[in-house]
C-alpha cells in the first residue's frame, strides 16, 4: 500500500479490518482527526480510520556499522560546549573542562518534507518543508526552488528536483537526506504526492477559491497539459488548480514566483478542507481512497493522528511562508539556482530551527553562486581560419599553359601514341620506334621538316 511506503502487506490489511470491528474512537472523532491530518499535509496524505498508538515520529539513530553518508547527505548539526569533569587515571585528580556535544533537539518541534511530482513522476518539482511547533501552535512553510544546485555525488552539479529520480521510497529517503544536509537539520518525515491525488482532492472539496495573479496560458501536448486562466479571484477545479501551481513560464522570476503561488494555494486548500461541507463521513472515505493510491510516506498512522491533534490548535491564517533566496546561473549550458547560505540560515533560525542554538553558515551544506560558477568549463578557443590554398593550376611563370607548363616543350624523344583517327600523323611505324631515332625516314611530303616536329606539334597541341 503506497500510503505506508509498501512496508505492510496482507497481514496489515487484515489487522486493519480486525481493529475496525473492535471499535475504538467514535465515528465523529475519527472524522475530525482525519480531516485535521489532511490539513497537516495540505492535501498530501490520509489516515486509516481506526484506533492506533498516537505519538510523534522519532528518528532512529543510524547503526554503528552503517557506512558513513557521503558529504552531500551529511547533516552538520550545531554543537555546544558543556562543562565536564576529566579524571586522571593515575592520580585520580579531577579537572573541569568544556566538552563539545551536539545541540539538543527542542521538544514539540517538527519539520516534514512534502514533495509533489511533475507530469511524468520522475522529478519533484514541488519541494516544501512544513514546520509545526506545538509549543507556540505555529505553522510555517518553506519552499525550496526546483533548480537549486546541489552536488551529484560524482564531483559535479545537479538540480535538487532530480534527486528523487522516480525512486519511490528510496528516492524520497535520498531527497530527505540531501535536503537535511542543505538546510542543516534533519527532517522528521516525508510525504510524496502525485498530480492525480492533487487534482482529485481539489475536486473532492468542491474547488478552491484563490486569486490568480495574472493571465496564464501554456500548452504542452506531450504532457497532455493545457493551462488557460484569467487573472483575478475565482474558484478553480482540480485541473485548473493543477495548472495554477505548475505554471511558471510567464513569470519574470519563473520558479520563485511559482513557489509563492503554490504557498498561497495550499493555504486556501487547507481552509477548504476544514469547511463544514467537507467534514462528512462520505467524503472522508473518498479522501482515504485517493490517498492510499497516490501517496508515499514514512509517517505511521499514529504519527499523523498526533500531528492532526496538534494542528487543530493552529491558526492557518497566521501561517508563515518562505522561499529560500538565491540567483540564477547558467553553468555549462544548464540553468541552476544556487542559494545564498545567509538566506537559509536566516529563515531556519526564524521559523524552522529544531535545535536550542542558532545555526550558522557552517551548518548548511549549500552550493552558493560563487561555488557554482567554479564548475563552469572554460570556453574552447576559436580555431584559426585555414589559409587559402593557392590554385595549383596557375603558374605565373608560364601562364600560357596552366594545366601543364612542361607540355609546351617538345620532348627530345617523344613517344608516338597510336592515333589512327588523326589523319595529320602519317603512318610510319619506324617513326614511333625509339630504337632508331637518329635515322628516321623522311616522309614524302616536302612541307614537313621532320617526324619529331610533326609529332611534337600535332599531338601535344
Amino acid at each position: 500500500m503506497k500510503l505506508f511506503g509498501n512496508r505492510k502487506g496482507a497481514e496489515h490489511i487484515a489487522a486493519r479490518k480486525t481493529e475496525k470491528k473492535t471499535g475504538g474512537l467514535k465515528r465523529w472523532q475519527r472524522v475530525t482527526i482525519i480531516v485535521a491530518a489532511i490539513v497537516l499535509i495540505l492535501g498530501g496524505t490520509a489516515l486509516a480510520v481506526y484506533k492506533v498508538n498516537v505519538k510523534p515520529p522519532v528518528k532512529q539513530p543510524e547503526p554503528v556499522e552503517t557506512e558513513p553518508l557521503p558529504e552531500e547527505e551529511t547533516v552538520k548539526k550545531p554543537t555546544v560546549y558543556v562543562p565536564a569533569t576529566e579524571v586522571d587515571e593515575e592520580t585520580g585528580e579531577e579537572t573541569e573542562v568544556e566538552t563539545e556535544v551536539p545541540a539538543s533537539h527542542r521538544a514539540g518541534v517538527y519539520n516534514i518534507l512534502i514533495a509533489g511530482t511533475d507530469g511524468d513522476g520522475y522529478r519533484t518539482d514541488t519541494i516544501i518543508v512544513a514546520h509545526l511547533d506545538e509549543n507556540t501552535h505555529e505553522v510555517a512553510l518553506m519552499s525550496v526552488p526546483r533548480d537549486t544546485a546541489v552536488m551529484n555525488g560524482n564531483g559535479g552539479l545537479m538540480k535538487i528536483n532530480s534527486v528523487y529520480a522516480n525512486g519511490k521510497e528510496e528516492g524520497m529517503e535520498r531527497l530527505e537526506r540531501r535536503l537535511s544536509s542543505l538546510l542543516g537539520f534533519e527532517m522528521d518525515g516525508y510525504v510524496l504526492v502525485n498530480l492525480d491525488a492533487f487534482i482529485k482532492i481539489v475536486d473532492l472539496v468542491g474547488g478552491v477559491t484563490v486569486n490568480v495573479p495574472q493571465d496564464m496560458y501554456y500548452s504542452d501536448p506531450s504532457q497532455n497539459l493545457l493551462i488557460d486562466l484569467k487573472a483575478g479571484e475565482q474558484k478553480l477545479d482540480g485541473k485548473q488548480a493543477m495548472g495554477l501551481v505548475r505554471f511558471r513560464k510567464g513569470y519574470a522570476s519563473q520558479d520563485i514566483q511559482r513557489t509563492k503561488v503554490q504557498q498561497e494555494f495550499l493555504k486556501a486548500l487547507a481552509k477548504q478542507c476544514l469547511s463544514l461541507e467537507n467534514l462528512t463521513a462520505a467524503k472522508l472515505k473518498e479522501y482515504a481512497e485517493i490517498f492510499e493510491e497516490n501517496v508515499i510516506t514514512d509517517l505511521s498512522v499514529g504519527n499523523m493522528l498526533y500531528f492532526a491533534q496538534q494542528l487543530m490548535k493552529c491558526d492557518f491564517d497566521a501561517m508563515k511562508t518562505y522561499t529560500i533566496e538565491g540567483e540564477g546561473a547558467m553553468i555549462n549550458g544548464v540553468s541552476y539556482y544556487p542559494l545564498y547560505a545567509s538566506s537559509i540560515v536566516k529563515i531556519v533560525n526564524e521559523s524552522f530551527n529544531p535545535y536550542d542554538v542558532d545555526l550558522t553558515v557552517a551548518n548548511v551544506n549549500v552550493v552558493t553562486p560563487e561555488v557554482a560558477r567554479t564548475f563552469q568549463k572554460p570556453a574552447e578557443p576559436e580555431q584559426p581560419a585555414e589559409p587559402e590554398q593557392p590554385d595549383e593550376t596557375e603558374d605565373p611563370e608560364n601562364p600560357g599553359n596552366p594545366e601543364n607548363p612542361d607540355e609546351t616543350q617538345t620532348p627530345e624523344t617523344p613517344e608516338t601514341p597510336e592515333n589512327p583517327e588523326n589523319p595529320e600523323i602519317p603512318e610510319n611505324p619506324d617513326e614511333t620506334t625509339p630504337e632508331q631515332p637518329e635515322t628516321p625516314e623522311t616522309p614524302e611530303t616536302p612541307e614537313q621538316s621532320g617526324p619529331d616536329d610533326t609529332i611534337g606539334t600535332d599531338f601535344w597541341n
